[in-house]
């Protein structure tokens, strides 16, 4: 994990893609403390961001997104950027938008 700072740029990070963890800190290693289910029209608002474990994520139909950057959903709820639209997370974080390897 990096030692970034916190962004508190609240902002609608969209809906997610598939099952995602909500964990208790922006870490691979914290716990879960909730499970989201996709259902294509639930928008999740973020408090912030920070950049926190790496998270490499092979299942999305557009190929391989990698990230680092984890928002805050609430106190001790973060989730990984990783669940969320690629495309619609570029437009919110610039360069720190999730990496995505298309399939080859």
């Amino acid at each position: 994990m990096t030692d970034t700072p916190p962004h508190d740029t609240p902002a609608d990070i969209g809906t997610i893609w598939r099952d995602a963890n909500v964990r208790s800190g922006p870490s691979l290693h914290s716990p879960v403390v909730e499970l989201l289910l996709p259902d294509g029209t639930t928008r999740h608002r973020a408090e912030g961001w920070t950049r926190g474990d790496e998270v490499v994520e092979g299942e999305n139909p557009v190929g391989e997104i990698v990230s680092d950057v984890w928002f805050r959903l609430g106190d001790h709820r973060w989730c990984s950027a990783v669940n969320y639209d690629p495309a619609h997370l570029a437009t919110l974080l610039g360069d720190h938008a999730p990496v995505v390897r298309p399939e080859s």
